[in-house]
C-alpha cells in the first residue's frame, strides 16, 4: 500500500503541471519605445593585468617592498571629458585643460628592480617628454617615496608589463 500512494503521490505530482501546458502564454505588453543606449564612457584600466599604460592617482610608492598602491583614473582635457561623459558644454570642468574620474578602487602593484622611475622636476622644459607630459628625468626612489606621501597622491603615468609596474613618470600638470 505504501508503494501504491507514493506512485500515486508522484503520478499526481507530474500530471499537476499538464494542463498548463496547454494554455496559451498572455500576449505580449505594448513595449514603450526604445531609446538610444547611452553613448559608452571612459572605463579605468585594469592595471593589475597584461601589458598597460595609463594615468593614475600615485597613492604610496614603498622603496622597499618595491611596491606601489594606485588608484586607476579617468585622465582628459576638459573638452574630451565633457563629450565622453555627456556633460553639457556649459559646464566649468569643459573649459579646464585636464579634468580626472577617479574610480574609487585602490591597486596594489609590484615594482621591477628595473622600473624606470621619472620626474618633471617642478615644470623644467627639459625634463618633461612631449608627447605624453610625463617626466623624463629621473627620480630617486627617496624623492619619489616622499612626493607620493601627500594624502591626495599625486597623478603619474604608469607603464606595466604583465602587472608589474616597469614605468613611473610624474605628470607634468601646469
Amino acid at each position: 500500500m505504501n508503494r501504491l500512494s507514493g506512485l500515486a503521490a508522484a503520478l499526481a505530482l507530474l500530471t499537476a503541471g499538464c494542463s498548463a501546458l496547454d494554455e496559451q502564454p498572455p500576449p505580449p505588453a505594448a513595449s514603450a519605445p526604445v531609446s538610444a543606449a547611452p553613448a559608452p564612457t571612459p572605463t579605468f584600466t585594469d592595471v593589475s593585468r597584461g601589458d598597460t599604460e595609463s594615468v593614475v592617482n600615485l597613492l604610496k610608492y614603498d622603496a622597499r617592498a618595491l611596491a606601489v598602491v594606485v588608484e586607476p583614473t579617468v585622465f582628459l582635457d576638459g573638452t574630451a571629458f565633457c563629450t565622453a561623459f555627456g556633460i553639457p558644454g556649459t559646464d566649468a570642468r569643459c573649459e579646464r585643460d585636464w579634468v580626472t574620474e577617479e574610480s574609487k578602487i585602490k591597486v596594489t602593484l609590484p615594482v621591477s628592480t628595473r622600473a624606470k622611475l621619472l620626474t618633471v622636476r617642478g615644470g623644467d622644459p627639459e625634463c618633461i617628454d612631449e608627447r605624453t607630459g610625463a617626466g623624463a628625468c629621473p627620480w630617486s626612489k627617496a624623492e619619489l617615496t616622499r612626493q607620493a606621501a601627500p594624502a591626495g597622491g599625486i597623478l603619474i603615468r604608469l607603464t606595466t608589463e604583465d602587472g608589474t609596474a616597469t614605468r613611473i613618470a610624474e605628470l607634468f600638470l601646469p
